[in-house]
């Protein structure tokens, strides 16, 4: 007998700048995102919607949601993640564990049922974790940082390793994201303390 649920709950995680939709890649593995990730997939089997948007990757998501946009210009990128339920913020900072979605998702059934299904860490992360993979990381870490011997060295190392100048481009795009939220955020702390309307400028910079 099926455990699914015609429930239309949805949930949706903002997750922090990650090197890839899950967190769940590179050489040290986040427990906690690998925990995660294996019980998103978990309650997708149960047929529940869920959603999740990467910062580096999908900064659009993030400026049409008004409750998520409002956390991140108020505090910052630290309240990341946030999870709202059909619409609801229910969780910042953190991430649940499968119980505390199950609540949310309002499914039945104990924690010793639903970890029957659990798959081992290492399935989970292998696939996901290669080298040139580590390189697009480097590449996007060292523009978020603002490395330039690192850049052009992993640049480098990436065209070796044989990947599209196409791949190392979007991987530069989610460090020039990623490098962009704390700028936008201290204009707009500058001109709401000298009570200026925001409108992405710094104060006196001559650029509107």
């Amino acid at each position: 007998m099926s455990n699914q649920t015609e429930t239309k709950t949805i949930i949706e995680v903002y997750d922090p700048a990650m090197c890839c939709s899950t967190g769940v890649c590179g050489p040290d593995v986040d427990d906690e995102l690998a925990d995660f990730a294996n019980d998103v997939k978990w309650l997708k089997s149960q047929g529940i919607e869920l959603k999740r948007y990467n910062l580096g990757q999908e900064p659009e998501e993030f400026k049409m949601c008004v409750p998520v946009l409002t956390r991140l210009q108020k505090e910052g990128s630290d309240v990341l993640p946030i999870i709202l339920v059909n619409g609801e913020m229910v969780s910042e900072g953190g991430y649940p564990d499968r119980s505390t979605l199950m609540e949310w998702a309002e499914l039945n059934g104990s924690k010793e049922d639903s970890a029957v299904s659990e798959e081992p860490l290492d399935q989970i992360v292998k696939p996901l974790y290669n080298e040139k993979v580590d390189i697009l990381v480097a590449i996007g870490s060292a523009v978020a940082s603002g490395s330039d011997s690192i850049l052009r060295e992993m640049f480098a190392k990436g065209k070796e390793e044989g990947i599209s100048q196409d791949d190392m481009a979007k991987a530069m795009q989610s460090g020039l994201n990623v490098r962009q939220v704390p700028l936008s955020e201290i204009v707009e702390t500058a001109n709401e303390l000298l009570g200026v309307p925001s409108n992405g400028c710094a104060p006196g910079s001559g650029c509107c």
